[in-house]
């Protein structure tokens, strides 16, 4: 296959070249992703119709410059801005996100963020979340074989964020839809109707935020857990308003439940494809936030990890990129790019991971790193005490994928023995 030279000096591909969407890719990326690093590390997509950066190097470059925005209405195709008097409640939090406010807002969010993500506030979620991995695994019980993304995957990540922000039990369905809203309203890839479906499936829960905000604010102090550390936070008589702590909770939900529910299935299927790493886990427990990395890295699955959108006519490696381009920052690809990882196959839970970029680069380094490191340090640590000698089933797991998926690699099943017995 062979690049087309669109314009002078621009490198084309097409979906003959890279489609995220065939299940070949979906079931087995790696060659794609080799092929696209030697011959393509950045090049723009004309079925796509946007830019894909797919070397190390580069990824990192594009994520530290601020002539790439992650705001997503600076993308040329983005809905047209509304008047103030026509904004609902998500375009009023969507205003005041991390991904869209200017530089010194940006810096006075996560000044006043600071507090909500403190040691003793984040310990009380942990003992949440270790709550919830304790169901998890007491409900599968002496279950000779089981499938994790049914009974892991699908309940802790969004009930681990629920319980962080304070979301009653008997309301965790309602939560979940309107996390699957929040991180489908500013896809790319997606249709305008469906973005517009999309944003409305999100006002409920908004609502719910705002009564919840409006309730902490009437007390005497908005408490201490995460949420009243928002309401309460203050420096130099700056405070985070409704909207700037609605957007908060919607940046945690973006970073910390769909890529968690993925973070589970494939850090199980890297460690019992690779036993002897999960053998050295279960020996030294002290590598699991590297180990937690490295399986984020070795899995990479992301169709679309990262997306930035071009503030103005700019030259990057080479390329004329124009003001408005969409470019997806392809770190699946990344990951795997022999330049940093000459053994970029190998899983190794011992790897030196310095200037890796699983949780992103620059001032928008992953807000959610914490609970997605807990959430998975927690249910693999309970995994191996619970089944030592796991293997998958027929040695595969049965694994199956969500080809439809707007984003990632989604495995739907994977099927565990427990070998309880053995």
């Amino acid at each position: 296959m062979s690049a087309i030279a669109a314009a002078p000096g621009r490198i084309e591909i097409s979906g003959k070249i890279f489609n995220p969407f065939s299940q070949a890719f979906i079931r087995e990326p790696r060659a794609t992703w080799q092929m696209l690093l030697r011959d393509y590390p950045i090049a723009y997509h004309r079925d796509l119709s946007m830019w894909v950066v797919n070397s190390h190097e580069l990824c990192g470059e594009m994520l530290k410059n601020n002539v790439f925005s992650p705001n997503f209405m600076e993308w040329e195709h983005a809905p047209p801005a509304k008047a103030d008097a026509d904004k609902n409640d998500y375009d009023r939090t969507f205003d005041k996100s991390l991904f869209t406010v200017s530089t010194r807002d940006h810096l006075k969010l996560r000044k006043l963020t600071m507090p909500a993500f403190s040691k003793p506030v984040m310990g009380k979620i942990d003992g949440k979340i270790r709550d919830l991995v304790l169901e998890c695994f007491d409900a599968i019980g002496d279950a000779d074989t089981f499938d994790v993304y049914e009974a892991i995957a699908t309940k802790l990540p969004v009930r681990s964020i629920a319980r962080m922000v304070g979301v009653p039990t008997n309301m965790e369905g309602f939560f979940h839809d309107f996390a699957v809203g929040v991180v489908l309203a500013t896809r790319p890839n997606l249709s305008p109707k469906e973005r517009d479906a999309a944003v409305a499936t999100t006002l409920p829960g908004l609502a719910f935020f705002k009564e919840q905000i409006a309730q902490r604010r009437a007390l005497p102090h908005p408490g201490d857990d995460f949420l009243g550390s928002l309401v309460g936070a203050s420096d130099n008589g700056e405070s985070l308003d409704d909207y700037e702590i609605l957007s908060i909770i919607l940046a945690l939900i973006t970073a910390g439940s769909d890529t968690a529910t993925d973070l589970h299935t494939y850090a199980m299927l890297g460690l019992l494809k690779h036993p002897e790493q999960y053998a050295k886990l279960q020996q030294r427990p002290e590598l699991m936030e590297n180990a937690i990395i490295e399986l984020l890295r070795h899995g990479s699955m992301g169709k679309f990890p990262f997306f930035r959108f071009a503030t103005q006519d700019t030259e990057f490696a080479g390329q004329q990129i124009k003001k408005g381009q969409c470019i997806l920052i392809n770190l699946s690809a990344a990951w795997h790019d022999p330049a940093k990882y000459p053994d970029w196959d190998r899983l190794d839970i011992e790897r030196r991971l310095d200037g890796n970029l699983v949780f992103g680069a620059g001032a928008h380094f992953c807000i959610g790193t914490y609970l997605v490191r807990v959430q998975g340090g927690l249910m693999i640590s309970e995994f191996m005490k619970r089944y030592p000698k796991a293997t998958l089933v027929n040695g595969d797991g049965q694994i199956d994928y969500d080809y439809k998926h707007h984003n990632a690699r989604r495995i739907t099943r994977l099927m565990v023995q427990t070998n309880k017995g053995a």
